[in-house]
């Protein structure tokens, strides 16, 4: 489905850098392409672009962006291709770069626009990078952690869809597939359960040898208990205070 999603995009930013290569996914996406393809070759010659997509036959290769000749890459239905953002950039410079950007974005001509931006060879929060995130549909960027493994931004309506895709060659089928990357939650650690013995300075529970001793232990009266002769015997005190009076006297019952 997301492969699926990558093809229909309209704008797509593929951010890449010297370590990833992005050969395979470009190539699936242009892999239907029946429109015209005008592919701007800032970056490689176009000797290593024509042999790479020596399959497709409806490929234009330019070596720069004309900004004079926009009518004659526009004049029929296609899809453009620029390799890289950042040579365009420095180029043309950035603000004429970024108006030829979105008169090809607003243009009805232009099917697909697919740029690719090398990550390292620009500034940490570049301009150039926040103006194209905020433009584009879809960006695909590597992960750091796998080269087969890729980050991709979904942007539909006022949602934005974030997630992680395995990079994969199906041998049966001969295509490329993108397989979502499930990852473990993981579990927050239950509180440790307060116990008694936690909440005092001293010892409330008993272990298991107290326990013992303490049925084992034998008072002198449990042996008249347990013969049933055990009776309650009281005698007074010479000290104790009796008095012969009635307590209840003041009252009139």
């Amino acid at each position: 489905m997301t492969l699926f999603r990558l093809k229909s995009a309209p704008f797509v930013l593929m951010e890449d850098d010297g370590n990833k290569n992005i050969l395979p996914l470009l190539i699936e996406l242009l892999q239907d392409e029946k429109t015209r393809i005008n592919f701007f070759c800032f970056e490689q010659p176009i000797s290593l672009w024509r042999n790479v997509l020596k399959s497709h036959s409806n490929v234009n290769f330019y070596n720069e962006f004309n900004v004079g000749m926009f009518n004659k890459y526009t004049d029929v239905k296609s899809s453009i291709i620029i390799d890289s953002v950042n040579q365009m950039a420095l180029s043309l410079g950035w603000n004429e770069c970024l108006k030829c950007i979105k008169r090809l974005q607003s243009n009805p001509n232009v099917s697909r626009l697919v740029l690719i931006l090398h990550k390292d060879c620009i500034s940490h929060n570049s301009k150039l990078q926040t103006h194209l995130n905020h433009l584009v549909n879809v960006i695909i960027s590597y992960s750091k952690t796998s080269s087969h493994n890729i980050l991709v931004t979904l942007k539909k309506g006022n949602k934005v869809i974030r997630t992680e895709e395995r990079i994969s060659y199906d041998v049966d089928t001969s295509t490329l597939r993108l397989t979502p990357v499930v990852k473990e939650e993981k579990r927050e650690e239950e509180p440790e359960k307060l116990l008694p013995s936690n909440l005092s300075t001293f010892k409330i529970e008993v272990d298991q040898s107290e326990k013992i001793q303490k049925y084992n232990l034998k008072l002198p009266y449990m042996s008249k208990i347990h013969d049933g002769q055990s009776k309650v015997y009281y005698e007074p005190d010479a000290v104790d205070d009796w008095d012969e009076e009635d307590p209840d006297e003041d009252l009139d019952i």
